[in-house]
C-alpha cells in the first residue's frame, strides 16, 4: 500500500500559521546542516508562483511530521494500491474503470467473490455471462475466439471457447418486468418442473406462497426470491449469482445457502457474490477477494480457502501474494454489551398495539423505549417489521391500542427508488426541510457517508449504494427525536456497512435521538443496536413481538425460532454460522448462547 500526502488548499494559510510543515520537515533540516556543500532537493516548499505549499513525492520520506505539525489539518494522508500493469488486464471501460484477471470456475464448487463496491465484481459476472465482451484494454472488438486466445487460464479459456450453458442473476432485477410481463411465477417457473431438485428449491425459497402473484405484484423480496429460484432451476453448466441477499430475512439466507450447497453436487460450477460475510462464509467453499481503488481499477487474488480468504479480506493483507490493500484491520466485539438500563430515562411507551388485514393479523406487545438507545429489529419478512413502522408514523391506524407519543420522526423507507427528476443535493434539502451547507453535517454525515462527492449528480444516475446512502444522510439530516431507519444495511458492502452502523449510532447519541432499525445482516444488527424486538409467528398470516430484550436475551429467541446457533471467529471476531449438530453447535444450545458469550465486562 503506497501513501500519498496531499494539501487541501481550502484550508492551507501559509501565510498566517509560520510553515511548519517545511520548518520540521527532516529533508529540509538535512538540507540546512549540509548548507554549502551539494544541495539536496526540498520534500516540501512553498511555490511563489502559484502561492501554494508543494509536496514533492519523489522526495519526501512519508515520515508524516508535516500532517501532525499542520495548524489547520491542511496535509493529509491518502492511502492507495499501487495498480499492477505487469497482471493480465481483462477489461477497460472508457471512462476508465480497469479489470485485471478472472476468476477460477470449478464444477462442484461454490465460489464467493468478496470486495467493495466498484470494484469489478459485476463486471467478472457480466464477462463470464458472455453479456459484456472484454477488450483487454484494446479499441477494436475481439472474436469470442480472439478473446479466448488471450486468456492465459485454461479453465477460463475453455469457458469461452466452448458453449457452456450459464444462467445469471442479476444484482438489478427490475429487468425481470419486461422478461415476463403478464406471466405469474407458477407459469413462468412451470417450464423447470424436470429439474431434478425443482422442489427443494421451491420449498428452500418459499415460492409456493407467492406463486400465483405476477412480478409487479411482489415486494422486493419475493422479487429476489423468484429470480434466485429462477436462475437455479434454469439448465445450465456455470450459476452465476450477484447479491442474492439483499431484501431477504435470515432464514431464507440459509435456506439459499444450503440449497447452494445441495446443488453442487450435480458438479456445476457456482459464482455468488454478497456482502452478508457470515452467508458467504456458510454457503462458500473457496473464495476470491477483489482490491484496488473503487471506480479506477480492481484485482484479483488467488483462490483462497473460505475460511482464512475471509478472514484475509478483513485482515487487508494477503500474506501469499504480499499484498497489502487496507491501512487497518477490521475487526468485530466478541462479547454482548454490558450495558443496563435500570436508571435509563425512559423515550416513549407503547400499549398493545393490533392490526389486521385480509389476511394478515399482528400484534404489537406493549413496549418502553428509552432516551438515546437503538433499538434493533429482527425477525423473518412477512410478519410485520414495516408495518409497526408505519404504526409509529401514523401512516397506519391501529384497530387496538394507542401510540399518543408526541415524538418528531424520521423515517428511511425499505425499498428506495430513484423518483426524483433532480440532484442529490435538492433530495437531501426536500426530505429534510432545512439549509443543508452546515459545516457540521458536512463533517458529521456527509463525508463520512461519501455523499459530499455526489452532491451535484442526478438521482437517477445513482448505483445503489449511492442510493443507500443519501436516503440514510436525508433521513439523518432531517431533526427530529425519532429515527425510523428500515434496512439500512442494503446495497452496501462490508466496509461501508460498517461505517453506516457506525454513523447512525455517533448520531444518535450526538443529537440526544433515539433510534429503530430493522436490519437481517446478524454481523450489523451486532454492531448497530443496544437492545433487540423480535418479531415470530407465521410469514404472511401473523405475527407478534416478544420484548425489547437486551442483546443475548434477543438474539437467542430470535436464532432459537431459526434453529440455528452463530459462533465467533477467534481472529476477527466475525459471526460464522455452526454446521447444525456439531459440537460447537450442540455446547452453544446446552448453554443457551446461541451467538453472544455472556460476560461480566467487556
Amino acid at each position: 500500500m503506497k501513501k500519498a500526502y496531499l494539501v487541501d488548499y481550502s484550508k492551507c494559510t501559509y501565510n498566517s500559521c509560520g510553515r511548519p510543515c517545511i520548518k520540521n520537515c527532516p529533508v529540509t533540516l538535512t538540507n540546512l546542516k549540509n548548507k554549502g556543500k551539494k544541495k539536496g532537493n526540498p520534500a516540501i516548499d512553498f511555490k511563489n508562483s502559484s502561492n501554494q505549499i508543494i509536496i514533492h513525492s519523489d522526495v519526501c520520506i512519508k515520515c508524516g511530521i508535516c500532517v501532525q505539525v499542520c495548524p489547520r489539518n491542511a496535509i493529509y494522508v491518502k492511502n492507495y494500491v499501487e495498480e499492477d500493469p505487469s497482471q493480465e488486464k481483462i477489461h477497460q471501460y472508457h471512462e476508465g474503470f480497469r479489470l485485471y484477471q478472472l476468476p477460477t470456475l470449478t464444477n462442484g464448487t461454490v465460489t464467493g467473490l468478496v470486495g467493495p463496491n466498484g470494484i469489478g465484481k459485476s463486471t467478472i459476472m457480466n464477462i463470464l455471462s458472455k453479456s459484456l465482451k472484454p477488450n483487454f484494454g484494446l479499441e477494436e472488438e475481439l472474436s469470442w475466439q480472439e478473446i479466448a486466445d488471450l486468456i492465459k487460464d485454461n479453465n477460463i479459456r475453455n469457458h469461452f471457447l466452448y458453449n457452456r450453458k450459464v444462467s445469471y442473476k442479476k444484482q438489478v432485477l427490475q429487468v425481470l418486468f419486461d422478461q415476463y410481463k403478464s406471466e405469474t411465477i407458477k407459469n413462468i417457473l412451470h417450464h423447470n418442473q424436470s429439474h431434478p431438485q425443482y422442489q427443494k428449491i421451491m420449498d428452500a425459497l418459499d415460492i409456493p406462497s407467492i406463486e400465483n402473484r405476477y412480478l409487479e405484484q411482489c415486494s422486493g423480496g419475493e422479487l429476489q426470491r423468484f429470480s434466485i429460484a429462477n436462475v437455479l432451476l434454469a439448465d445450465a453448466d456455470i450459476i452465476l449469482v450477484d447479491e442474492p441477499c439483499t431484501f431477504l430475512d435470515v432464514k431464507k439466507r440459509i435456506d439459499l445457502a444450503e440449497v447452494l450447497q445441495d446443488l453442487k453436487e450435480d458438479n456445476k460450477a457456482f459464482l455468488v457474490v454478497d456482502h452478508d460475510l457470515a452467508i458467504l462464509d456458510y454457503m462458500s467453499d473457496m473464495v476470491h477477494l477483489f482490491y484496488g481503488e473503487p471506480n479506477t481499477f480492481g484485482m484479483i487474488s488467488r483462490v483462497l480457502n473460505v475460511k482464512n480468504g475471509i478472514n484475509t479480506y478483513l485482515n487487508g493483507f494477503i500474506s501469499s501474494e504480499n499484498i497489502e490493500f487496507r491501512e487497518s484491520k477490521i475487526r468485530f466485539r466478541k462479547t454482548v454489551s454490558g450495558r443496563t438500563w435500570s436508571n435509563a430515562r425512559v423515550f416513549s411507551k407503547w400499549s398493545t398495539l393490533k392490526k389486521s388485514f385480509d389476511t394478515f393479523s399482528l400484534t404489537i406487545h406493549p413496549g418502553i423505549l428509552y432516551e438515546n438507545e437503538i433499538l434493533g429489529v429482527a425477525g423473518q419478512n412477512g410478519l410485520g417489521k414495516t408495518t409497526f413502522f408505519k404504526l409509529l408514523t401514523g401512516m397506519l391506524k391501529p384497530d387496538e391500542g394507542v401510540w399518543e407519543e408526541k415524538v418528531s420522526i424520521s423515517y428511511k423507507p425499505q425499498y428506495i427508488t430513484k423518483d426524483f427528476h433532480d440532484t442529490v443535493e435538492e433530495f437531501i434539502t426536500n426530505f429534510s426541510q432545512k439549509y443543508i451547507h452546515d459545516e457540521n453535517l458536512l463533517q458529521q454525515l456527509y463525508e463520512p457517508l461519501g455523499v459530499d462527492t455526489f452532491f451535484d449528480q442526478s438521482v437517477s444516475e445513482l448505483s445503489g449504494g449511492q442510493l443507500q446512502r443519501m436516503y440514510i444522510a436525508a433521513c439523518l439530516t432531517k431533526d427530529a427525536n425519532l429515527y425510523l431507519i428500515d434496512e439500512p444495511s442494503a446495497y452496501l458492502d462490508v466496509e461501508e456497512r460498517l461505517k453506516i452502523a457506525e454513523i447512525i449510532r455517533s448520531h444518535t447519541k450526538r443529537t440526544d435521538s433515539t433510534t429503530i432499525a430493522i436490519e437481517h445482516d446478524i454481523q450489523i444488527i451486532d454492531a448497530l443496536a443496544d437492545r433487540l424486538l423480535i418479531f415470530l409467528g407465521e410469514p404472511g398470516i401473523n405475527g407478534y413481538t416478544i420484548g425489547p430484550l437486551t442483546k443475548q436475551d434477543g438474539m437467542n429467541e430470535f436464532l432459537k425460532s431459526l434453529d440455528i446457533t452463530f459462533r465467533r471467529d477467534q481472529e476477527t471476531g466475525r459471526a460464522r454460522i455452526n454446521k447444525k449438530g456439531s459440537k460447537k453447535d450442540v455446547q452453544q444450545r446446552i448453554n443457551n448462547e446461541y451467538y453472544y458469550i455472556r460476560m461480566k465486562k467487556e
